[in-house]
């Protein structure tokens, strides 16, 4: 590879780095040419199996690398001698979201997300110097990567190609391109069988988000299933994939069954809470080998109304048989432990993330994203069943040991002594003390800068800390010095992000909701990202119902069970009216704030300028995607999915509604656009309360802004399982042209599905 230059001087580069936003962590780390580091002679292995993950240890323990999304850089951390010391942050490309070491610790490798490219950087961290980073050329979207135990072969998982790309690293070129591994790879792990090859190993792959399983209907508990594919490492050749099955019976008890037609009863009688419930895992981002199983975090969804804070969504750990490749009808739910505690001051376990076990003992730990804790859990080898352990110090309570916000990523030393926890949205490193009764955090290391406070990347950072948390810390109220904790959901019970992943998008569930079945809408499409005073903003819900994103807020407090950020004078009481008020920037309600940000705002600008478009593998160029694009137009499909949007339905008056604006059943109907995609008769037409769907008016037209992301799951209810169903509705396709159908050739209608499984944030939109 050829240097960049020659070797600058240490000032020079600092003043360089410091001018890219990365910070030097110590003048003792240099980063020079990529052809200057001396590489070791000696070659070593991973003692256990390998996982994808934000940040890695080396072999030996004495390195910790951490990639560092928001800020595109890779920090490197000296952990020898309990050092935990920061060396060096390094500048790599755009999002970077996962990091593996070579296992002598002598090459560093970095998946960049919105890249498309891996980072390749050459280490010799124990003299301070690493290599400038050399980019490889991957699919769409990488968005995890993991080395085998011997260091030969590097797995990419490209989340929007669908695909995996093998590096040999001995030349760091792609070598081969896998497909038919299935929707949205992400999570990534290699079994180790401790010889020197990797022939007989075995690398397991997630798909993110459940798919819909044959005879089932969308808005069922058990509607869906997740999916683990499994690859041989020695062929390379996809040997199965596992059906991850929903959870018959969480634990938790609902008041009614809305596809049974059951009104829910008084929720002030606890005997109305009798109608048990299912849940199926659903955004799998993350698997762990331990012995002969594969666990995986995930967070359950159960989707059959009446809507409840305690039966939305649940804290799961799937658990696959490695020797038979099936499910191993183990699953776990983390939140009944909790419930089941004796202690009263209950934290859920919500958002499993991501988890790891011990090298030396069947004990591992899993990570609570949204609650901002780890608990332990205990295996029993033979079966692969887990049991959440209690705090040894007080046994009433399940042992959690609290963390930085956000933790996603988590590594076990060889030694079994230490675990390293990357803190997402802290940015931070948590040090935990395996060996302390209980476990607990000894040191916190920062992996990367915090936005300047008062600017708008700060903003758009408290908006993403609150749509992440199932907690929620506010500014004290007016004459306190006391933090306002907890507001966000019962008792930790929920976040924005459990429903529309952390990534702000869609978790592809069809909800029973009050409205009827709805499919989780992604929020980028929420507002136009080129104003920035959020002035363009679509109508909200399928249904047309809601004209602010403060509204909301009443699903804080009705699906999460929280207080809610919206309150009266008194900072401190839910404001009881948030629905159709005087908008929030008039002053006449008032908002929690988040150091000295108002809470709304921040969340806002999150949705506006934190939530990003996934990217297209289909290029824009591609011939069947321009006669589809020149289809779509002639067929005045724009009327309804034109604009910078690519959906019609807007906000088209300041909030409230006057008396010049139509409300039929709370929906603005001008909005509505009614194209032959209801049926009644449809199962899952009911509302949560089991009375009759709205649908008959119509529906506020959904975005196709980056559909190509969701797959399977189409239209409100979920009807249509690909864009050619979708498209061969008649009334649906002709509604532009005023009932002449113009694209009864099916040939026409697929030109059309692959332009629009084409178009991203990039594409130019169709003015309506």
């Amino acid at each position: 590879m050829t240097p960049l230059r020659s070797r600058p001087s240490r000032l020079a580069l600092l003043g360089e780095v410091l001018a890219t936003g990365v910070m030097l962590a110590a003048v003792a780390a240099v980063l020079v040419p990529e052809r200057s580091t001396p590489q070791p002679a000696a070659v070593t292995r991973f003692a256990g199996p390998t996982a994808s993950q934000a940040l890695a240890l080396t072999a030996d323990n004495a390195f910790l690398a951490v990639a560092n999304a928001d800020n595109n850089s890779v920090s490197f951390f000296d952990l020898r001698a309990d050092r935990n010391r920061k060396l060096l942050e390094v500048p790599v490309q755009t999002e970077p979201s996962s990091v593996a070491f070579l296992p002598d610790g002598s090459k560093a490798y970095v998946a960049n997300t919105v890249s498309g490219t891996v980072s390749m950087i050459r280490t010799n961290l124990a003299n301070g110097v690493v290599a400038r980073p050399v980019p490889i050329k991957v699919g769409t979207e990488p968005a995890a990567l993991v080395l085998t135990p011997n260091g030969s072969k590097l797995y990419v998982a490209n989340a929007r190609s669908g695909s995996i790309s093998v590096i040999d690293t001995a030349t760091d070129a792609v070598v081969k391109t896998l497909f038919n591994i299935g929707t949205e790879p992400r999570g990534l792990a290699v079994s180790n069988n401790g010889d020197a090859s990797d022939l007989d190993e075995t690398l397991y792959v997630t798909q993110f988000l459940a798919l819909p399983l044959p005879g089932k209907v969308d808005g069922a508990d058990d509607a869906k299933a997740g999916r683990l594919t499994v690859i041989s490492t020695g062929s390379d050749a996809v040997l199965g994939q596992v059906q991850l099955n929903p959870m018959a019976d969480t634990g938790f008890k609902a008041l009614g069954d809305a596809l049974a037609r059951i009104a829910p009863g008084d929720p002030g009688d606890p005997a109305n809470f009798k109608f048990g419930t299912g849940a199926y895992p659903n955004q799998l981002a993350h698997v762990a080998l331990k012995g002969g199983f594969a666990f995986l975090p995930n967070t359950g969804a159960s989707p059959n109304g009446p809507v409840r804070f305690d039966v939305n969504t649940h804290g799961l750990v799937s658990v696959v048989n490695r020797s038979t490749l099936l499910d191993a009808g183990q699953t776990i739910n983390l939140h009944r432990a909790v419930a089941q505690q004796a202690h009263p001051d209950k934290l859920f376990v919500t958002q499993p993330w991501a988890m790891a076990f011990k090298h030396g003992a069947d004990e591992g730990y899993v990570l609570s994203a949204a609650s901002n804790h780890l608990v332990k859990v205990a295996l029993n080898p033979a079966t692969g069943a887990l049991t959440v352990a209690n705090d040894p110090l007080d046994p009433s309570r399940v042992l959690q040991v609290k963390l930085g916000k956000n933790p996603r990523g988590i590594v076990i030393n060889a030694t079994d002594t230490r675990a390293y926890v990357l803190n997402f949205i802290a940015r931070s490193v948590s040090v935990i003390d395996l060996g302390s009764v209980p476990e607990q955090v000894v040191a916190t290391m920062q992996s990367a800068r915090l936005p300047t406070p008062g600017t708008l990347a700060d903003k758009v950072h408290i908006g993403k800390e609150l749509y992440n948390t199932s907690i929620g810390e506010f500014d004290p109220p007016q004459g306190s010095s006391v933090p306002i904790v907890g507001r966000m959901s019962n008792r930790g019970w929920g976040s924005c992000a459990a429903c529309h992943t952390p990534a702000g998008l869609s978790d592809n569930v069809v909800w029973i909701f009050g409205s009827g079945p709805r499919r989780t809408i992604s929020q980028h499409t929420d507002f136009d990202q080129t104003v920035a005073d959020r002035s363009v903003m679509r109508i909200l819900n399928g249904s047309a119902e809601r004209d602010e994103q403060e509204d909301f807020e009443l699903n804080i407090r009705g699906v999460s069970g929280g207080q809610g950020l919206i309150v009266l004078a008194d900072g401190i009481t839910p404001d009881p009216a948030v629905f159709n008020l005087t908008p929030l920037a008039s002053g006449a309600r008032k908002q929690l704030t988040v150091r000295g940000v108002g809470a709304w705002d921040a969340i806002k600008a999150f949705q506006q300028f934190g939530i990003r478009a996934p990217i297209s593998p289909v290029p824009a160029t591609e011939p069947d995607v321009v006669a589809g694009r020149a289809l779509f137009t002639a067929a005045n499909c724009q009327a309804c999915h034109g604009g910078p949007q690519w959906t019609s339905a807007r906000v088209r008056f300041t909030p409230p509604p006057g008396a010049a604006v139509a409300i039929n059943g709370g929906q603005v109907v001008g909005e509505l656009r009614n194209v032959g995609t209801f049926d009644l008769a449809f199962f899952n037409e009911v509302r949560a309360n089991a009375g009759p769907p709205l649908g008959a008016s119509g529906f506020a037209p959904p975005s196709l802004l980056s559909i190509h992301a969701f797959p399977q799951v189409f239209l409100h209810g979920g009807a249509a399982t690909s864009l050619p169903q979708v498209l061969n509705n008649v009334a649906h396709r002709s509604a532009g042209t005023g009932g002449v159908d113009t694209l009864s050739n099916p040939n026409d209608r697929e030109r059309i599905a692959r332009f629009l499984l084409s178009i991203d944030g990039a594409t130019v939109p169709v003015a309506n």
